[in-house]
């Protein structure tokens, strides 16, 4: 064999190991990642006997994990007191931390926050006033976060629900 055609054999060679030695060494990506949702609008009301609210609500993510989500809430909405002689309504600012525990689509959550209201004048003279948020409920969202959310919860106001879309 002559001397050129054996350093050509030789480079063959070695650049075939240095190719098959590096390959052994590649990781692929066996999933697709889905883009997780960061925000959500949705709609929610609760009642009980004489106490109510309703508020439009923006959601947006602080920690997002495999089994725990925390989210923080802010809103518009208004109140309404009664005892069926008087109503005594205004509106009303939502401001909470939601928690939610679970996986895949259903979610265990916990509402916790403040609601700030403004009381009608005919009822307390025009003041302002917070008032504790505390909520147990249930919570529909896709694992990826996008799509529809539903919830249904019960606490200081009463039963609710609430509907909206996470994008």
């Amino acid at each position: 064999m002559n001397k050129r055609k054996f350093k050509s054999v030789i480079r063959y060679i070695i650049v075939s190991i240095i190719l098959i030695i590096s390959s052994l060494n590649i990781n692929g990506q066996t999933t697709v990642d889905e883009k997780i949702t960061k925000n959500s609008f949705y709609f929610d009301c609760a009642t009980i006997k004489y106490i109510g609210m309703f508020s439009f609500n923006f959601e947006t993510k602080l920690v997002y994990s495999n089994h725990l989500k925390m989210l923080v809430n802010v809103g518009l909405g208004g109140w309404y007191v009664t005892d069926f002689s008087e109503l005594y309504a205004g509106p009303s600012i939502p401001l909470s931390l939601n928690i939610l525990i679970g996986s895949g689509n259903n979610y265990f959550e916990t509402d916790l926050g403040i609601r700030y209201t403004s009381i009608s004048k005919q009822y307390y003279s025009g003041k302002f006033s917070f008032f504790p948020i505390f909520n147990l409920g249930y919570r529909y969202q896709r694992p990826n976060g996008k799509g529809l959310i539903f919830r249904s919860f019960i606490g200081l106001t009463g039963l609710g629900i609430g509907v909206g879309k996470a994008f």
